[in-house]
């Protein structure tokens, strides 16, 4: 993982959403595709068994720099 982002939500509180950047899919599926990735879904799902997760792939477009 090169950087990550955690952000919540202003208007819902109980709204927690995290990006994270890869160098490249394959960089994702070595971080996301292992044990230990089964293993801390496992953990959370145990833990908190009534938050519903979800996974998105996206691709970044464009990026722009403010001046």
């Amino acid at each position: 993982m090169q950087k990550a982002w955690r952000f919540w939500s202003a208007t819902d509180p109980s709204l927690h959403q995290a990006m994270h950047r890869f160098a490249d899919k394959a960089a994702l599926e070595r971080a996301t595709g292992g044990e230990e990735m089964k293993r801390l879904i496992a953990d959370f799902n145990r833990d908190w068994p009534d938050v519903t997760r979800t996974r998105e792939v996206l691709v970044l477009a464009e990026e722009f720099a403010g001046t």
